[in-house]
């Protein structure tokens, strides 16, 4: 895991970009790279994992071909990849790195198509002057890039492309408040953008620009419906197996769930020396699991660390997981306390069972989802009345008339309302579902559309910012894409056929959990935030409110009328955070808001 820094310049010399910015992604060492004629300069800070040697360091060069790369991420089959490749290379150590570049000079772009793992990465084409950047599958991984007068700049994180100050778009702040997070397509800073997850991109030596996506690589994926427990098994198994490709120890976050405790059991099964576990437990007993953790964790003989952590703990992590946020999120609070706690014991790595629920249907998206869909068919009068007891007569003036089961389980991420984006003068942004492949059935597009929106834009990105912000990289094996692809190609009939929540997945690995694991309501790490935000983070909460106003975000009015129904127990506490960490940010960041007709204040003055 690494971070790296880009700059590609067809028409002058390149300027190294600040690789202090991102140092805490890759502190054990950091190097850089200009061409021959000044046109490309690479930057890499490394957190070395695999080949701890000075082989394994980066920017790393072919001396076959004086291609060189820069990477982030881990390739998990790269022992698998180099036996492909042959024997017929003298390889100078044994990093996945060396591996990439090697592949490379073998099958060009399509090296993407030969790798397993979570990846971003730029490679120098020596012969051709271009360069080549790809992103994994699934947006594990992030690479963002700016494009102006001097050519293309990338990065790990948006902080290295940033400018000092800048102005937010109305629909950039819009998309946010919708989402909680920044939707790919609509970041906060107007000049920088993702590359999407499953791309690839070439800059020529002229500057020419092409981007195309290489996966979903087929417009269905592929069904295998005979023995699927014996094929559900086998995949995870053997994406646990891969997922721990390590020079330094492996540990797992075990939060006592279904997709956490099946990862550890295995990785516990598979590992030669004892596995390292963590779980954080909090004061408040009722916002506690770590009991349940316990009994995985003794019957796999794990060493396991039971993090006990005290209010003010957690509260002085909360304002910190803000401070160090690369976008704005109103969920990565989470992540961040517990990738602290954990780095704190000096784990490098750790495995997680984040994408069991968007591939096993653990949300209740895939229950609400066949409700929604009934309740769109109606006219908007009727459906209001249908929805009054309910509360959510004005939140389903916005439900999507189609019935497409993938906008619908992309409505309900919504944090607002479009009435709500209109009344605070900003601009009504829609965020396009995924529909790059053909899905067999509702229960797969409902899963497509959460692995897509709300895993990518918030669960990932806050998985990779709050990870790398303590220098700690986050692995991910239910997101192994031959796993992702093969269960999307399953009907839904196969996966409701077992009982209770995620039974497809229970039933695959009923062997390793206890019955304490799975036959009980999901639950979680949950933080008392709304106390906290009426106590001891008020003042924090202030701040932030006042700097959305100051700074032309948002209208004073807009605020104050959240700020009242928070208090009046009217508004979740998320909908106010999400202000909170906006205005947080844009001080941080000093940014303003882009004046127009519907701009609050004049952002300067």
């Amino acid at each position: 895991m690494c971070g790296i820094a880009v700059h590609f310049n067809s028409l002058g010399r390149a300027t190294p970009l600040d690789l202090g910015l991102i140092v805490h992604r890759g502190p054990d060492s950091s190097g850089e790279w200009l061409s021959a004629d000044g046109h490309c300069w690479l930057g890499n800070t490394r957190l070395a994992i695999v080949d701890l040697s000075p082989t394994g360091a980066q920017p790393m060069t072919d001396p076959a071909t004086g291609n060189v790369i820069v990477t982030n991420g881990e390739i998990y089959n790269h022992r698998a990849v180099r036996e492909k490749l042959g024997g017929n290379f003298d390889w100078r150590g044994t990093s996945d790195t060396e591996t990439l570049l090697v592949g490379y000079a073998r099958w060009g772009h399509a090296v993407v198509e030969h790798l397993k793992g979570m990846f971003a990465f730029a490679i120098y084409d020596a012969a051709r002057g271009e360069l080549f950047l790809a992103r994994d599958r699934l947006g594990i991984k992030p690479l963002y890039y700016a494009v102006d007068a001097n050519g293309l700049r990338a990065a790990s994180e948006v902080r290295v492309l940033a400018p000092a100050f800048a102005e937010i778009k109305p629909e950039a702040v819009s998309a946010y408040l919708q989402w909680g997070a920044c939707p790919e397509g609509e970041l906060i800073y107007r000049e920088i953008q993702a590359l999407p997850a499953g791309h690839a991109m070439t800059v020529g030596p002229d500057g020419e620009i092409k981007t195309w996506r290489y996966w979903p690589s087929r417009k269905t994926f592929a069904l295998f419906p005979d023995n699927v427990i014996g094929r559900v098994r086998g995949l995870i198994d053997n994406a646990v197996e891969e997922h721990l490709l390590s020079d330094v120890p492996v540990a797992s976050f075990l939060s006592g769930g279904i997709d956490s405790s099946v990862v550890t059991a295995l990785a516990a099964q598979k590992l030669a020396n004892k596995l390292q576990t963590y779980s954080v437990g909090f004061d408040l007993a009722e916002f506690d699991e770590s009991a349940i953790a316990q009994e995985i964790a003794q019957r796999y003989g794990t060493d396991h660390h039971q993090i006990r952590l005290s209010e003010n703990d957690v509260i002085e992590s909360v304002t910190e997981a803000v401070d160090k946020l690369d976008l704005p999120s109103v969920d990565a609070i989470n992540t961040y306390i517990v990738a602290r706690a954990v780095a704190a014991h000096g784990v490098k790595v750790a495995l997680s069972g984040l994408g069991g629920d968007e591939l096993f249907g653990g949300y209740p998206s895939f229950r609400d989802v066949p409700r929604l869909q009934l309740l769109s068919a109606l006219p908007p009068f009727l459906r209001w009345i249908v929805a009054l007891p309910t509360g959510l007569g004005n939140r389903l003036a916005d439900l999507p008339r189609s019935g497409n089961p993938g906008e619908l389980a992309q409505w309900r991420r919504r944090f607002f309302t479009d009435a709500s984006l209109r009344h605070a003068g900003l601009p009504v942004t829609h965020e396009p579902v995924d529909q790059s492949v053909a899905l067999p059935d509702d229960f797969a597009q409902i899963s497509w559309a959460e692995l897509t929106g709300y895993m990518r834009r918030m669960l990932l990105r806050d998985a990779d910012q709050m990870s790398m912000a303590v220098s700690l990289e986050m692995r991910v094996p239910f997101l192994d894409h031959q796993l992702v692809e093969y269960v999307l190609g399953l009907p839904a009939a196969v996966k409701k056929r077992y009982r209770g929540v995620k039974g497809l997945l229970v039933e695959a690995c009923r062997d390793l959990l206890p019955t304490s694991v799975y036959d009980r309501p999901k639950a979680g790490f949950v933080l008392p935030m709304k106390q906290w935000m009426r106590g001891p983070l008020a003042s924090f909460v202030d701040e932030g409110l006042r700097e959305t106003t100051e700074r032309g975000l948002l209208p004073e009015v807009f605020v104050n009328e959240l700020r009242a129904n928070f208090k009046g127990e009217r508004l979740h506490w998320t909908r106010l955070w999400a202000l909170v960490v906006l205005g947080q940010y844009a001080k941080r960041r000093q940014l303003v808001r882009t004046p127009d007709e519907n701009s609050p204040i004049h952002p300067h003055s």
